[in-house]
């Protein structure tokens, strides 16, 4: 396999999805591509740069399922999915989100779309609600109707706002 930014990013999700936020080191990526650490930096800059690339394909996911002509509650939901489906994917997301805001935020509830204030804050809602979440299940603590609950949360936030 050719080293890529894409394959490190693939293998960076691998490692994420399977042992944490806590275990993805530049180390222990270079080791699962077969590499000198030093390998990875001709193609990421560092890892808040693999953050970002991470927090990007997370997005883009959620923009194939919903385009930037998309209900934004919907779209909200699709990322709390896509976010759920990664083992600490919404500090990957909130880190990259923290760094990038514009790269990783999808286009239906993008600054263009929604405006910054209604954008950033239904991405502050969608990623610490979800993050919340996903600690919450690592400590075995039932969320219970954790979908229900975010929908109503961002349908009003959305409706405040006139979105």
């Amino acid at each position: 396999m050719a080293l890529t930014a894409g394959s490190i990013t693939t293998t960076a999700l691998d490692i994420l999805s399977r042992y944490g936020l806590g275990d993805l080191s530049m180390r222990r990526l270079a080791r699962e591509l077969d590499v000198q650490p030093s390998a990875l930096y001709w193609h990421v800059k560092d890892k808040q740069e693999l953050f970002v690339l991470i927090a990007t394909r997370m997005n883009a996911e959620v923009d194939a399922r919903c385009p930037s002509t998309s209900d934004p509650l919907v779209t909200a939901m699709a990322l709390r999915d896509i976010l759920l489906t990664y083992r600490d994917g919404a500090e990957i997301m909130l880190l990259g989100y923290s760094i990038a805001p514009g790269e990783v935020t999808p286009g239906a509830l993008s600054v263009d779309v929604l405006g910054e204030t209604v954008s950033h804050g239904v991405m502050a809602y969608a990623l610490g609600a979800v993050a919340i979440e996903q600690n919450r299940s690592l400590f075995g603590i039932e969320s219970g109707r954790a979908s229900e609950n975010f929908a109503e949360t961002a349908a009003q936030l959305l409706e405040t706002a006139g979105a």
